[in-house]
């Protein structure tokens, strides 16, 4: 793992400040990729094996054939520092990672309510840093396409834009134990890709407020998914 991260620290250090062109980045991100791999090869951790023993033995178990609980927690993990190349070719974090728990009659409900919950916490989070950045620019005078009538129109239609964003999510991690009333309490780790989300969200945000190809709003979404999620 130590060899893991010291490698995440050499790809950020050789990182260059400067736009580059489309066969920089795609060589960078293929380096990137190596590394992502090679996160993703790594046995569990031995912090993973140590929350693995304490989960254990609150009860915490995993479906039948599913992963260890030491090798799910290593996975999220090691998404959690795994890399891509912005548009300036500089290494930022892929994923947005977040947790959830929830308690069902069945596992398989108590995830999917589990998943939704933590979608639902990055959508509002997402909705509010998009309103803030679009009322920053309009506040401070900047020179923007950005108006009232844009920021009115995102407030009426940021559900739909953000959640329409979100439909595809990945679980990581996924754990249950059963209560003292005999439903499934479950725990799930999901990771939201950035590359992916960004790509959603300034594509919606161009057709519901009308303001295709509008560089302004393409650079409040980067803004944002750059920022603490």
């Amino acid at each position: 793992m130590k060899k893991v991260i010291v490698m995440m620290v050499m790809a950020i250090s050789a990182s260059v400040v400067f736009a580059q062109s489309a066969a920089e980045l795609a060589k960078q991100q293929r380096a990137l990729n190596e590394i992502n791999m090679k996160m993703l090869n790594t046995k569990p951790s031995k912090d993973a094996r140590k929350q693995e023993k304490k989960l254990v033995k609150q009860g915490w178990l995993v479906p039948a054939g599913g992963k260890t609980i030491a090798k799910q927690i290593t996975e999220v993990q090691l998404l959690g520092e795994e890399l891509m190349a912005d548009e300036n070719g500089n290494p930022v974090k892929r994923y947005i990672l977040r947790s959830a728990q929830a308690v069902s009659g069945t596992f398989n409900t108590g995830v999917a309510t589990a998943r939704a919950n933590a979608q639902v916490e990055l959508a509002a989070m997402l909705q509010t840093k998009v309103a803030a950045a679009m009322e920053s620019k309009l506040d401070n005078q900047q020179a923007t396409s950005i108006t009232a009538h844009t920021v009115e129109k995102f407030h009426e239609r940021a559900k739909s834009i953000i959640d329409a964003c979100l439909t595809n999510t990945n679980t990581v991690l996924s754990i249950y134990r059963v209560t003292a009333q005999k439903n499934y309490e479950v725990q799930v780790q999901v990771v939201f890709d950035k590359k992916e989300l960004s790509s959603r969200l300034k594509r919606r945000l161009q057709q519901e407020l009308e303001q295709e190809g509008d560089e302004d709003l393409n650079d409040i979404v980067d803004s944002v998914l750059k920022g603490e999620l």
